[in-house]
């Protein structure tokens, strides 16, 4: 819109009096306009919210929710279910949450067994209202004929409250339906209330806190348990376990975790008596120097794919020890916290025992020595990933194997024969003497040789700034994951260091 005065328009001009009258005058009639204009847009926009909501009634009723088979319905709410712990009673999470969304969805939550086949109970939530001990036989019964999975946390005061064992008691008579159970730092006095429960379907128990409360329940002994996971910090854990009547030659998955951990030769016993295995998990003794033949012949896991060891440092003699002893044909995974084979026939024998390993680590570099480290890796055509660490020890002999000798040993050349080709990815924790240029090799080299490796991770390095960011993204479009991790302990200081945040 042109007006007289346009060229005074953004300057610091001061109109005089004639020159504001004149302004105020023409202002009346563009206000008075400006007034009828608002005024239409407010009923278009009335008029617009009508025909909006007109026309989302309608399309509501079409939806293509609405026509879903009840079937299909039923397969998404099942869905929505947390995959990674049991359901909770919250109306903030499937199932609760699916059935305020409409009428037609409650019915279909409220008559779906498979939707409250699986409960997590906090004791101390539960019994703080009386109406939720009775929502809890309500969930349950709601699961018709379905297996259960529990998990059961009693973490409150052990003061034998009549309300906790109504509760528990009502669990119980579930307990013919029990698939799936984990107990959370369960009391005396609620562990007595499970004696003679004898669960016949069970295939899977968890358990937190002080396991000789474990010895006296019966339904440990049933043979259709497989999966057995103990957590605890008993002194005499590791007897507690090698008493223990579980149907040893039945169980698939073992998991064993304390704070003193097992020796070697205690995990070949357990070992010994569990043919079946699938994984096994435990905690290792540290330092693992007891070293005692508990067995006559060897041991066959034929099924075995996976052994982890958490904790401690597995030296050359224990890995000797559990190679001589236990045979495991079928191995992909093996993991210790730290491994320390200073001679070549300790990491040469896991591949000639398991050929199949893809994973293995953690390699302590320092404990290496080149042959030792080649010859093994060699005997492992499979061996997808990678993990080693190289941290000083006061025991590491003086001119160790180090982070630049094995990315050199790994880095493949036109004419010779890659080590490692099927590698996929290599974790290197530590690593201090790692230089830019190795590292850029190594992984152009890769990529350009084997085209299956795509991740390298660097967790701590002494370095933080050994790769750019430039440069993650130019190993990026090579196909080539780099990733530079620091925990919290190995984070460099900044202005920020000390306030919480």
């Amino acid at each position: 819109m042109e007006s007289r005065f346009s060229h005074r328009f953004n300057t610091n001009y001061v109109p005089s009096d004639e020159e504001i009258e004149c302004i105020r005058m023409d202002l009346v009639s563009h206000t008075q306009e400006l007034a009828r204009i608002d005024e239409r847009i407010r009923e278009l926009s009335a008029q617009r919210d009508q025909i909006q909501a007109y026309i989302g009634s309608h399309k509501a009723l079409i939806s293509h929710p609405r026509r879903l088979p009840v079937d299909i319905l039923r397969e998404i709410f099942v869905a929505c279910l947390p995959v990674d712990r049991n359901a909770v009673m919250s109306a903030r999470e499937a199932p609760l949450l699916l059935g305020r969304i409409c009428s037609a969805w409650r019915s279909i939550v409220l008559i779906t067994p498979r939707l409250w086949a699986s409960l997590h109970a906090s004791f101390d939530y539960i019994v703080a209202k009386s109406q939720r001990k009775l929502a809890v036989v309500e969930w349950l019964g709601r699961s018709a004929a379905c297996p259960i999975s529990l998990s059961l946390s009693d973490l409150g005061w052990d003061d034998g409250s009549l309300d906790i064992s109504v509760l528990l008691k009502s669990l119980i008579d579930f307990g013919n339906r029990w698939r799936h159970v984990e107990f959370i730092h369960l009391s005396t006095a609620r562990a007595s209330e499970l004696t003679g429960i004898r669960a016949p379907a069970l295939e899977s128990l968890r358990f937190t806190g002080n396991v000789s409360l474990l010895c006296d329940l019966d339904f440990i002994k049933v043979p259709t348990l497989r999966t057995v996971a103990l957590e605890s910090h008993n002194d005499n854990f590791k007897d507690l376990v090698l008493t223990m009547p579980f149907a040893w030659g039945q169980l698939t998955h073992l998991t064993l975790k304390c704070y003193e951990g097992f020796s070697i030769s205690d995990a070949v016993v357990l070992l010994g008596r569990c043919p079946r295995l699938v994984s096994f998990q435990f905690g290792l003794k540290e330092p693992d120097t007891e070293i005692v033949d508990t067995i006559s012949g060897p041991v066959l896991l034929p099924f075995l794919t996976t052994l982890i060891m958490t904790g401690g440092s597995l030296k050359s003699q224990s890995l000797s020890h559990l190679i001589e002893h236990v045979s495991m044909p079928q191995l992909h995974q093996f993991r210790v916290a730290s491994l320390s084979a200073p001679d070549c026939s300790s990491l040469a024998d896991i591949g000639k025992g398991s050929p199949l390993v893809e994973e293995l680590g953690n390699l302590h570099l320092p404990s290496l020595s080149a042959e030792s480290f080649l010859v093994g890796l060699r005997s492992l055509p499979s061996l997808a990933k990678l993990v080693v660490s190289e941290f000083d020890n006061w025991d590491n002999p003086p001119n160790p194997f180090d982070s630049v000798q094995l990315l050199e040993l790994l880095t493949p050349g036109p004419s010779d024969t890659t080590v490692c080709s099927a590698l996929q990815e290599l974790v290197m924790c530590g690593c201090s003497d790692l230089k830019e240029e190795t590292l850029d090799a190594f992984i152009q080299k890769r990529a350009e040789f084997t085209r299956g490796f795509r991740r390298l991770e660097l967790r701590n390095p002494m370095n933080p700034d050994i790769v750019s960011k430039d440069q993650i993204h130019s190993y990026l479009s090579q196909g080539v994951d780099v990733s530079v991790i620091h925990d919290n302990w190995m984070k460099p200081p900044s202005p920020w260091t000390g306030l919480l945040t």
